[in-house]
């Protein structure tokens, strides 16, 4: 008779799992979740003791698998039509190509030419959603960061067999938008957007972002209209986050902009003339040649 009821309990055993996790994944905001996502809420429950009797206090894969599977089955996830490594809730409603691609990808956000026009700093509509992401290797460190982070109160990690994060490869459309992708090596400063799953580059970051890659933003001469329309609205972001700018050449083209262009003066600025340098090839636009017309104070050609 044991037997005959052992398999029976572990139906039911596993019917409470499943039943659990799909509470916990609807309850949650995002529609379109990742395996380690899933992993993680599961990991929760064994962790919380809500559901009683199960066996050992941390899931295997071997059973997150199986009880993917009686979600799927059950029609609570369905693979999703644009990133088929991913799962989409079925009872959640559909989101924007914004809100889908940073609920898959927890590192990149929205920046350049679409920064720019979610800002009202441009009325310029880019025919790309426009996203930056961390490079493979920036990335790699930002996912064991997250791992970390999550299984921090384990003392077995990372010994343990648990599901790992993993970088997510972006399709070129996303809920029918087409989708375009910089990378930077570099930290990027974002921010939430409220009342939404998207993440935007912050204002200074964004205005950091037009001088160090014009031509994703409309281009230099278009910039250069941007800074002179708005700079002053956003002066103390724009120094704050071009102050901790990795590269000095930022410094210099933010610089001459201000001072020269439209003739901010601030001891703040007037500072980033030490990353000058004299006998240099640096110019205004990275995008064209070399002009004669020079600043001389930032040791810049004027290429504009």
């Amino acid at each position: 008779m044991a037997e005959v009821l052992r398999p029976f309990q572990q139906r039911k055993r596993m019917t409470l799992v499943a039943d659990t996790l799909a509470r916990s994944l609807n309850s949650q905001s995002k529609p379109v979740l990742s395996n380690y996502d899933i992993f993680r809420e599961l990991w929760v429950i064994y962790r919380s003791g809500k559901v009683k009797y199960l066996r050992g206090d941390t899931p295997s894969r071997d059973l997150f698998r199986r009880t993917r599977i009686l979600l799927r089955n059950e029609g609570i996830i369905r693979q999703d039509n644009d990133y088929n490594s991913h799962w989409r809730l079925v009872d959640k409603p559909e989101a924007s190509a914004e809100d889908i691609v940073c609920s898959v990808d927890p590192f990149c956000h929205i920046a350049h030419l679409s920064a720019l026009q979610r800002y009202g700093l441009t009325n310029r509509r880019p025919e790309h959603l426009m996203l930056v992401e961390p490079t493979p290797v920036l990335r790699r460190k930002l996912f064991r960061e997250m791992m970390d982070r999550d299984y921090c109160d384990v003392p077995e990690y990372p010994s343990i067999d648990i599901e790992p994060a993993k970088a997510v490869m972006h399709p070129r459309k996303v809920r029918g938008r087409p989708v375009w992708i910089d990378t930077t090596k570099f930290s990027s400063d974002q921010v939430q957007i409220k009342g939404s799953l998207s993440r935007i580059a912050s204002i200074g970051q964004t205005f950091l972002d037009t001088i160090d890659s014009p031509d994703l933003n409309g281009g230099m001469s278009h910039v250069l209209d941007i800074w002179a329309e708005h700079a002053k609205t956003y002066l103390e972001e724009i120094i704050e986050r071009i102050t901790r700018a990795e590269k000095g050449i930022c410094k210099v083209r933010a610089g001459y902009i201000l001072e020269e262009h439209i003739g901010i003066i601030d001891p703040r600025v007037s500072a980033w003339a030490s990353f000058a340098q004299r006998g240099s090839s640096r110019v205004l636009d990275p995008g064209k040649p070399f002009a004669t017309t020079f600043s001389e104070k930032w040791m810049l050609s004027l290429n504009v």
